[in-house]
């Protein structure tokens, strides 16, 4: 359990703060969040008071010189203290008063006292000095010029914390931006916008210096700034210059466009480290300003160099219309930076996948191509998950896809690149033709492929085999053991009854194995050959019965034409069928002649060439190397 506080004794709280507040203690309760303020103040302001009147009669002691910041053409900055409020400023005067300087002078602390702006150097006040000439009291900057940050990566990662010096700049001249964009809507273009002129403090504040050549866009009455219509006389730093501003005296009217164009001129700095004239001698810079045609460094990243351009047109109607729009232009191009990354990483897979492709003469390397597309495509798509209206990666990846789609129709797949085809919105219209008729070509192709192999499955004899060699042995054994039955055991001798019922009944006998072996024996063109043939045969052996009974022709002499009969179709089957079966034709006809000489022996005759032409087809067809007797080798299937 915690330990009890002891009660508190708020009398003598209450007491103070109510003898603090004094007359607004009455109302302390409705005034909760009022500041409570010291009803005594143990300062003498009475030195205080005493200074600022001496300061009144002695404006001479209103500044203490402590040292020279820094020197001008025509003037200096000098380190002081500003006496009445014991701070550090910075004093800016002539050395050596003209009108032209004073002019100056006074035209820059116009300018930039009349400029409230974050980054903006402000002025305190402007003053003569005892000589009578005038000085400006600016705040006093700890800090350096960002030229000297330019070439100086290291420099700007150790003082700044950032990890990229470039984006940290970019950065830095958005500022820049939005400062001169403020002057504009003031009316006020600078006209000598620089990295000379851009001032960076300790804590990375940016602020823009330097008015002295400014112009004004609109006509105040005062008279204290040249109008820009009215400003002929040539100013600024040439090598970072706007066309017209070389112009000037040809009727050439200065706007905020000039200020874009010299704030492109710095981003070009940025990008190529050095200004953007910085052409050699004077012909040349001329040369360089007027045809404004800037040349960038290989490697520079695209988006920005298209910045650069736009901001640099020649034409001041080509440029960005105000120092806004190029602020978001930079603006976008750092929020969609990733994005850029990765295009330009796929940029580089692509480039090695191009090569890759129009390699000539070496051998082709599917996995190399297939990977490198891989990993561009991957990048490309990346790409646009981060930034959808990415233009370079979209161009990228159509660019990838296509390359692949010619690559698959050189090599004749057509199928690989209509695959692809589907990935390309828009989809090229003699693209798509080029498909389509390689898509229709192989189409065509695979059709004639299919029908050869049909054709070629159709002739092949291992088709089949083992319900055809089947079908031979049953056919075969009673086709050969009928004869010498019928000799045997048909009483009164042979009878055209008798020898025309054998072929009848061996053509049921077909038929019925044909149907329970349909599948098998009529899948190719060898089994319904030889199916053609057996039954042709059986037909011309019971019309060739039939006709020698009406003529009278002796029964032995017909079965003797039987033989003939089925020699003729076993050479028929040698032609169409197999040609291992040419024995049987041979023995057949042999027996024939045989028959057709001695017909009271047709009927060993005709057992010898039936079996003769049983045991061939047996030899021929029977399956090498499988069981004889495993009856699951004969079931009638198709794949047989």
């Amino acid at each position: 359990m915690p330990h009890a506080q002891p009660p508190l004794d708020l009398e003598p709280l209450t007491r103070r703060l109510a003898e603090t507040l004094g007359s607004q203690a009455s109302t302390a309760v409705d005034l909760p969040h009022h500041t409570v303020r010291p009803a005594t103040d143990a300062v003498d302001v009475a030195p205080a008071l005493a200074l600022l009147a001496r300061l009144q009669r002695d404006p001479a002691a209103a500044l203490a010189y402590e040292g020279t910041l820094g020197e001008g053409g025509m003037g200096r900055v000098m380190l002081a203290t500003q006496v009445a409020l014991g701070r550090k400023v910075a004093v800016k005067s002539l050395k050596a008063p003209s009108p032209h300087g004073t002019r100056a002078l006074l035209r820059e602390a116009w300018v930039t006292g009349a400029l409230e702006h974050p980054n903006v150097v402000p002025v305190y006040d402007i003053s003569l000095d005892a000589q009578g000439a005038p000085r400006i009291v600016l705040k006093r900057i700890e800090g350096e010029p960002w030229a000297r940050l330019l070439g100086a990566p290291e420099r700007v990662r150790a003082r700044f914390g950032v990890d990229d010096p470039l984006e940290w700049h970019l950065r830095t001249l958005m500022q820049v931006c939005t400062a001169v964009h403020y002057a504009h809507s003031r009316g006020i273009v600078h006209r000598d916008l620089k990295p000379e002129n851009v001032m960076i403090g300790a804590y990375g504040e940016v602020y823009v210096v330097d008015w002295g050549i400014a112009v004004s866009l609109r006509d105040d009455g005062t008279d204290r700034l040249p109008l820009a219509r009215e400003a002929t006389a040539l100013a600024g730093t040439p090598v970072y210059m706007a066309p017209e501003m070389l112009r000037v005296e040809d009727g050439a009217v200065l706007s905020e466009r000039t200020d874009v164009y010299l704030l492109g001129a710095i981003l070009y700095e940025l990008i190529a480290h050095r200004p953007p004239h910085d052409a050699g001698d004077l012909p040349e810079i001329v040369d360089s300003v007027l045809r404004s045609e800037p040349v960038f460094p290989p490697g520079a990243p695209p988006n920005l160099v298209s910045i650069a351009r736009t901001a640099m047109a020649r034409l001041p109607e080509h440029r960005y219309p105000a120092a806004d729009a190029l602020r978001t232009a930079l603006q976008r191009h750092l929020e969609h930076r990733g994005s850029m990354l990765l295009s330009a990483q796929a940029e580089r897979r692509l480039a090695e996948l191009t090569a890759l492709l129009d390699r000539r003469g070496g051998d082709d390397d599917p996995v190399a191509r297939y990977r490198l597309f891989g990993e561009c495509r991957f990048g490309f798509r990346q790409a646009l998950a981060e930034w959808p209206d990415n233009a370079r990666a979209a161009d990228g990846l159509r660019w990838a896809t296509r390359a692949m789609i010619e690559h698959a129709l050189r090599l004749g797949d057509p199928k690989a690149a209509s695959a692809l085809l589907g990935e390309l919105s828009p989809v090229p219209v003699d693209l798509r033709g080029r498909v389509e008729a390689g898509l229709a070509e192989q189409a065509a192709g695979e059709a004639r492929v299919a029908q050869l192999e049909r054709l070629e499955a159709d002739l092949d004899p291992s088709v089949g085999q083992r319900t055809r060699t089947f079908f031979m042995m049953v056919m075969g054994a009673c086709w050969t053991l009928s004869p010498a039955l019928r000799s045997l055991f048909v009483d009164g001798g042979i009878t055209y009854t008798t020898a025309v019922g054998g072929p009848l009944l061996f053509m049921l006998l077909g038929i019925a194995l044909t149907i329970w072996a349909r599948e098998s024996m009529g899948r190719t063109a060898i089994n319904r050959r030889m199916l053609a043939i057996m039954f042709a045969t059986f037909g011309a052996l019971v019309l060739n019965d039939l006709l020698n009974r009406e003529r009278g022709i002796p029964v032995d002499h017909s079965l003797a034409q039987h033989i003939g009969i089925t020699a003729l179709a076993v050479t028929c089957m040698v032609i169409s069928v197999d040609r291992r079966l040419w024995p049987a034709a041979v023995l057949c006809t042999a027996f024939y002649v045989a028959a057709a000489l001695s017909p009271r022996h047709v009927n060993g005759f005709m057992a010898l060439a039936n079996g003769s032409l049983t045991v061939n087809a047996i030899w021929a067809w029977f399956p090498r190397g499988e069981g004889l007797l495993d009856p699951r080798r004969w079931r009638p299937r198709g794949d047989q």
